[in-house]
């Protein structure tokens, strides 16, 4: 439906039916998809401006990403004293959600733009595991925590989707915007450090 007549007796708005569509989706996030919503995807591109238009009136920016086919919002970045009010949800990441994302925001910087990046759970969880603790030894309970967090991962952020094979995902392009190179190299660099200040404690410990 392209027309912007009133859709109601009443009807104040100015977007189209499927641009208003899309701005629900968007506000209802995490993320929208090409592939998913064709319809309200094409609404997206042909009303960009006016969609960035309503969720700046909210305090949100709009990130597109037409390669990947991915779109969702964000909170504004101010370059003043402004003071904006919390709209979208904050979760405190866990510290092996936070592992994860990095490892899988690693893997997406080795691909080109565009190239799918599948991992393998078990691979992930072996990787992830060099980073705990070292007094965190019980495999079954740190099994239990990263499965916790995949399920986290995949079903609340939707940053991993599933595939044809279990155990193997693909990885959401959209972490391309949450990290950027930067954050991700200054992360991994503080969680080695993290891990290698533990690992010393703990033999000085063994003396």
């Amino acid at each position: 439906m392209s027309n912007t007549d009133p859709l109601w007796t009443g009807d104040l708005g100015t977007l189209t039916l499927d641009s208003r569509r899309a701005l629900v989706q968007l506000l209802k996030g995490p993320l929208m998809r090409k592939s998913k919503h064709p319809d309200l995807w094409s609404a997206l591109i042909t009303d960009t401006e006016a969609l960035r238009s309503r969720l700046a009136d909210v305090f949100l920016d709009l990130i597109i990403d037409e390669e990947a086919g991915i779109a969702f919002t964000r909170m504004v970045t101010v370059d003043n004293d402004l003071k904006v009010p919390a709209v979208l949800r904050v979760d405190r990441l866990k510290h092996v959600d936070t592992l994860i994302l990095l490892h899988l925001r690693s893997e997406l910087g080795l691909s080109t733009p565009g190239e799918r990046v599948i991992i393998d759970a078990e691979e992930l969880r072996d990787q992830v595991r060099s980073y705990q603790r070292s007094d965190d030894l019980d495999d079954a309970a740190y099994t239990k925590r990263f499965n916790a967090a995949i399920t986290r991962i995949r079903n609340t952020y939707n940053l991993l989707d599933d595939t044809e094979t279990a155990g193997r995902y693909e990885v959401s392009p959209v972490l391309r915007h949450i990290f950027d190179a930067d954050t991700v190299t200054a992360l991994r660099d503080e969680y080695a450090r993290y891990a290698a200040k533990d690992k010393t404690s703990s033999a000085k410990d063994e003396l």
